[in-house]
């Protein structure tokens, strides 16, 4: 892998060998690779799109057991494929609110519309 990035195509070059028994890749063929380098067990993630960013850093707004908010700071980590590890500020189970962000305050009633925001360990 060559870590130089093409600034005209924002692409690296990566070689590899494998089998191409069917013949569906020719030479000088471009392909997205992806390359898992690591594994985080145990890893609390929420959808990336209930991350905000304040002038005091990263928060989410928590939705506690009586369907009130509270602005929880946290240190996002990664984000893979639209989820965001969150390193700190975060339980398994504690449900997050992904949309209409920009209307919250601290103790604002919610209501859920559809699906569950439940922050869940890395699979």
């Amino acid at each position: 892998m060559d870590n130089t990035v093409d600034t005209t195509t924002g692409t690296i070059l990566f070689k590899a060998d494998f089998p191409n028994r069917d013949k569906s890749l020719w030479p000088g063929q471009f392909v997205n690779v992806s390359l898992l380098l690591t594994f985080q067990k145990n890893a609390v993630i929420v959808p990336s799109q209930a991350v905000q960013t304040g002038q005091q850093g990263s928060y989410v707004f928590v939705v506690r057991p009586d369907m009130t908010v509270d602005v929880r700071a946290i240190s996002p980590g990664r984000v893979v494929d639209g989820e965001t590890v969150v390193e700190k500020g975060l339980q398994v189970g504690e449900r997050v609110v992904t949309d209409g962000q920009l209307r919250l305050y601290p103790n604002a009633q919610v209501n859920v519309k559809t699906g569950e925001s439940v922050p869940k360990p890395a699979s």
